[in-house]
């Protein structure tokens, strides 16, 4: 016998020649049909979220706790295999957090990764630079730019925000204690092979601080 489909939402979407589409679930699992009552996307999915609440024309699908997302003729657009996807924009236009064996990237608008997940921490772009955003591996860490681009390889165990110590350059520290500076282009204007970096500042003259004193 046929199994028997119940319906758990009222219209999802409507394509632009007026056909809709409903979510379907049977034996526990969701799918779609159109309002002819043929199958768009088999029940497959453990959920199916509204057509265009993340993204225009898709709907964010799970499976066996893992997210991806099928268009509206059911072609699975993004492969089911990311333990999180976060909203769109809320890191850079665009963008979407994504997070695959406990490690952090992110997908664009067209569905791919233009940051690999394989980072354990992420910032956000202004923590420490508008164009840039920090980055962490294993304990390292390091910058990426606005396109997805690694601008400051990962490989400091710490970094200052920029404009503390001197202006537009950043202090930074390797594994091996060392320190330099980069600047706002990632270079290293000052090699990372001291052990140590005092500020300074110039000192008021005497004459200076008598004719205050006046």
């Amino acid at each position: 016998m046929k199994k028997l489909f119940t319906f758990s939402m009222l219209t999802v979407v409507s394509f632009s020649f007026g056909q809709k589409l409903f979510i379907v679930k049977s034996d526990e699992k969701f799918g779609l049909i159109n309002e002819s009552g043929v199958e768009v996307v088999p029940p497959k999915y453990n959920s199916i979220d509204d057509f265009d609440k993340m993204h225009p024309n898709w709907a964010k699908v799970e499976l066996e706790n893992l997210y991806g997302f099928v268009d509206k003729s059911g072609k699975i657009v993004v492969e089911p295999k990311y333990q999180t996807i976060e909203d769109y924009d809320q890191y850079n236009e665009g963008w979407a957090m994504i997070i695959k064996d406990g490690k952090y990237g992110f997908m664009n608008e067209a569905g791919k990764e233009i940051v690999p997940p394989i980072y354990d921490k992420v910032g956000k772009f202004g923590d420490y630079s508008k164009e840039w955003l920090l980055v962490e591996s294993q304990g390292l860490k390091g910058f990426i730019d606005k396109d997805g681009n690694v601008v400051v390889p990962v490989k400091y165990v710490e970094v200052s925000k920029f404009d503390d110590v001197r202006k537009n350059w950043a202090l930074v520290k390797n594994r091996k204690e060392k320190l330099g500076f980069i600047d706002k282009t990632g270079k290293e204007v000052i090699p990372v092979v001291y052990d140590n970096i005092e500020a300074f500042t110039k000192k008021k003259s005497k004459t200076t601080e008598v004719a205050n004193a006046d």
